[in-house]
């Protein structure tokens, strides 16, 4: 769409399956003056919806180094128990790269290695993660990939825990923002990544010591609340990098990046400055009444389901358009969880978002006489007695 006032860039995103080839085409406009990165690959989207507000190569294959954290965090969290000691095995210990320190033999809760994995990056704890949930790191790398192809990270493949270059290990910007807006919303993994330093303990010596976090934006950018940082020579400078402000919070994605926290800082700023989110739907709120035919309360609301709220991204300066779709007139019986039209949101810089549309109850229809009247008559000739609402 172009405006006179306003110049829009018309971006046409194809969203891959594999390797450039399939999926599914994805329209998305960018206000003017987007912010110009240094990363090679970069992503915006809103966490409340995942809506995509800006993209450079965020689709293509590359590598993730300890970017690759943020899925080991997701599956240990999700199973739980995270009170239990482990042992640090040898081959723990023995991880190269990025340490935590921690040294065979030693015993730390799965708590306290998750607090060393994302805030001091440990590659050695998230072996020991792995071997603690699945017994091996291979069975749990398993999981990891199972996990991706879950939340849709199409273009992501993992062959370790923590993020180390090796072929066939690889994710984009765009699947990386996904698996972070994942795991954004539990409760441990939030606080975790968006505090600066914790306390870990080793267990059988009873001796803590603070782990500081590598991730420098929480020392300085307004509202920062996350994520992780990430770095090998083939990867480049990575970081994954969150922030709220005003209940609305973005998921920055910057891959092999000359200036990591300048590029995320400037994505993250634009984002809030040229871009917000608008309720376009709220739950429980009624969209258009409808007439129902043959009942004796012929009005009925009828909305989006209760639970749920539609969100849009505009740009600043922008509305948006609904259009709804559901019958003029309406015939009982109609029933409240069988879905009787839809209500289609236009952004001008999304792609249009659709939502079912409900009844407010159920409908049956008004029991009318002169209908059962030839059945009645019927039934008294064969001296059978047919029942009212009966076939």
């Amino acid at each position: 769409m172009w405006r006179s006032a306003r110049t829009f860039v018309l971006i046409a995103i194809m969203v891959m399956a594999g390797s450039l080839c399939g999926g599914m085409v994805q329209a998305l406009v960018i206000p003017a003056g987007g912010p110009q990165l240094s990363a090679q690959a970069a992503v915006l989207i809103d966490a409340r919806n995942a809506d995509l507000l800006y993209e450079k190569n965020a689709f293509l294959q590359r590598d993730p180094a300890s970017t690759t954290k943020i899925m080991t965090a997701l599956l240990v969290i999700e199973h739980g128990h995270l009170n239990k000691i482990v042992t640090v095995s040898r081959r723990s210990d023995n991880t190269l790269g990025s340490s935590l320190h921690i040294h065979a033999n030693h015993r730390y809760t799965r708590l306290d290695l998750l607090r060393g994995m994302l805030l001091r990056s440990g590659n050695d704890a998230s072996v020991a993660l792995a071997e603690s949930e699945a017994g091996t790191m291979e069975r749990f790398v398993a999981e990891m990939n199972r996990k991706a192809q879950e939340l849709g990270a199409f273009n992501t493949s993992y062959e370790n825990t923590h993020g180390l270059t090796r072929s066939g290990h690889y994710s984009s910007a765009y699947d990386l923002a996904l698996i972070t807006r994942s795991a954004l919303r539990l409760p441990v993994f939030r606080e975790i990544v968006r505090s600066q330093q914790m306390d870990i303990t080793e267990v059988s010596r009873h001796r803590t010591h603070t782990i500081r976090n590598t991730n420098q934006l929480l020392y300085g950018f307004l509202g920062a609340d996350g994520v992780k940082t990430g770095t090998t020579d083939a990867a480049g400078h990575c970081l994954v990098a969150s922030a709220t402000r005003d209940h609305r919070q973005l998921i920055a994605v910057v891959l092999n990046s000359g200036r990591r926290w300048s590029d995320a800082g400037r994505l993250l700023e634009w984002g809030f400055t040229a871009t917000k989110t608008l309720k376009a739907v709220s739950p429980l709120q009624t969209i258009v009444h409808r007439k129902v035919m043959r009942t004796r309360k012929p009005d009925l609301a009828i909305g989006i389901e209760s639970h749920q709220a539609l969100w849009v991204d505009v740009g600043v300066h922008d509305s948006i358009t609904k259009y709804v779709r559901v019958p003029k007139t309406l015939d009982a019986p109609i029933y409240r969880n069988s879905a009787i039209g839809w209500v289609t949101v236009e952004s001008p810089i999304q792609p249009p978002v659709r939502a079912a549309l409900y009844p407010d109850r159920t409908v049956r229809p008004r029991f009318h006489p002169k209908r059962w009247w030839p059945h009645l008559g019927a039934s008294l000739d064969t001296g059978e007695c047919l029942q009212p609402g009966a076939d």
